[in-house]
C-alpha cells in the first residue's frame, strides 16, 4: 500500500482488494490505520464495529477445530462489548442475575427466546448463537457415548 491516505481512500470507496500477508509491516500499518479511524469514531459506532468482530470470531470458532468457547462466553463478550453490567443485562432481559450468571457459565442453556433477544440487540443472528451452543453439545456427547452411539449400523437396520 502506497500511504494510509491512499488506503483511506480505497476504504471509503469500497475498492481495496490487494490481499496482504499477516505479520507483515503493511499488514501492521493497515491494523493501526483502521485503529485510529475506529478511535474516531462515536461510542454506537464503535460498539458496531465490536460486534461486528465478535460475530466474524463467532463464525470463525464454529469453522474451527479449535478448544470448546461455550455460548456464555460469546453472550459475556457481548455484554462487555455494549459496556453494560451483567446485572443490569439480567434486570433488562427480567431474568435473575444468578439464572444469567448460569448461561454465562454453561450451567444452563440458552434458550431460542434469548438467543432471539440477542440477535435484536446485537445484529448476530440467533441461528449464529444457538449453533455455537449445539457444536459444544455435539462435541460433549461425542465424547461421552462414542462407544454407544458407534454401535449403530444401517446395514444391521436393514437386514
Amino acid at each position: 500500500m502506497k500511504n494510509n491516505k491512499d488506503t483511506l481512500s480505497q476504504l471509503t470507496n469500497g475498492i481495496l482488494t490487494e490481499s496482504m500477508d499477516i505479520g507483515t509491516k503493511e499488514y501492521e500499518d493497515f491494523k493501526l490505520l483502521i485503529r485510529s479511524k475506529v478511535s474516531e469514531a462515536s461510542k454506537d459506532e464503535r460498539i458496531k464495529i465490536a460486534l461486528l468482530g465478535l460475530r466474524f470470531h463467532m463464525e470463525d470458532y464454529l469453522k474451527s477445530k479449535s478448544k470448546t468457547i461455550e455460548v456464555g462466553n460469546f453472550i459475556k463478550q457481548f455484554v462487555q462489548l455494549i459496556e453494560v453490567k451483567q446485572v443490569e443485562f439480567a434486570k433488562y432481559l427480567s431474568i435473575r442475575p444468578s439464572n444469567l450468571s448460569k448461561i454465562l457459565n454453561g450451567e444452563r442453556r440458552l434458550t431460542i427466546e434469548l438467543a432471539l433477544i440477542l440477535e435484536k440487540l446485537s445484529n448476530i443472528d440467533a441461528r449464529l448463537w444457538l449453533r455455537i451452543q449445539n457444536k459444544n453439545e455435539i462435541k460433549r456427547i461425542q465424547k461421552i457415548s462414542s462407544k454407544s452411539i458407534n454401535k449403530y449400523r444401517l446395514k444391521e437396520l436393514i437386514n
